[in-house]
């Protein structure tokens, strides 16, 4: 009987103690928070785009991130807004684009990771009618007539004769040699192998005048283009590559069409 026994005892020992054993394992782990739609979430992140294949910082709550631009390079459009504080979001609110708040859901109080968000959950697909092809390389007439309107169009004022005014379109001097009231006769004046940069503080877009060709009103200015993919222009407008001698000028919002990634750590949940 005593041996019966002690089998009896050693069997419930080995289904007992490891039952108790997760049970107990069970009740001292913390019950995680799950971000589920509704919820409101507080929460750290940075957001990035890659442009010819490099990481580009467009948007972040993070001082580090930041204030680091050798370790986090920033996008053309990156905006510095301290102060540096958690972001608030209510999930499905409409506060964030879809495809961020997609990637909140699922995830726990404490959690970190990276969101990927396609274009047609984020800023939409590009307006290809807004996108331009320009080349390279061009040239100008030195002398030019134009009407009153046109003038007034390209350089947003009235001619008056005499005066000396920046090209809008190449960057350089023009000088207003006549105007009758209808017609503005002007001089296009480079210096030659000088680089111009139309667009104010813009560095990543420049004009070079290469040559002057011809004579008096038969010269023509040739002229090539600088352009850096991703720079943003002054006229709401962007270059989105520069390729086979061409430069594309977009006129789309700067994050329409690209791919979106955002590093996110969630501080609070709550219901």
């Amino acid at each position: 009987m005593q041996f019966k026994t002690l089998i009896i005892l050693l069997i419930a020992l080995v289904i007992i103690v490891p039952v108790a054993s997760y049970g107990a394992y069970n009740y001292m782990q913390p019950k995680l928070t799950i971000v589920k739609q509704g919820d409101n979430v507080t929460l750290w992140y940075y957001g990035y785009i890659t442009i010819d294949g490099n990481p580009l910082v467009f948007d972040t709550n993070m001082a580090s991130i930041a204030n680091n631009n050798t370790s986090y390079p920033k996008a053309p459009d990156f905006t510095y807004h301290p102060p540096f504080t958690t972001l608030n979001d209510t999930v499905g609110s409409g506060s964030m684009i879809k495809g961020f708040d997609n990637g909140l859901i699922g995830m726990a109080k404490g959690q970190s990771g990276v969101i990927t968000v396609l274009p047609s959950q984020g800023y939409g697909l590009e307006n290809s009618s807004k996108i331009t092809r320009h080349s390279i390389n061009g040239t100008v007439p030195t002398y030019q007539t134009l009407n009153n309107t046109t003038f007034k169009a390209e350089f947003g004022v009235s001619p008056v004769q005499g005066e000396t005014l920046k090209n809008p379109t190449y960057g350089w001097n023009v000088y207003v040699m006549s105007y009758n009231g209808w017609y503005v006769e002007i001089e296009n004046e480079p210096v030659v192998h000088g680089q111009y940069y139309p667009y104010a503080s813009v560095r990543g877009f420049s004009i070079v005048a290469e040559n002057i060709t011809g004579v008096g009103n038969s010269s023509s200015i040739s002229y090539y283009t600088i352009a850096v993919n991703g720079t943003i222009l002054s006229n709401s407008s962007y270059v989105s590559g520069v390729s086979d001698g061409f430069y594309y000028l977009n006129g789309n919002s700067y994050l329409a069409g690209k791919t979106l990634y955002f590093y996110v750590e969630i501080a609070t949940v709550k219901a």
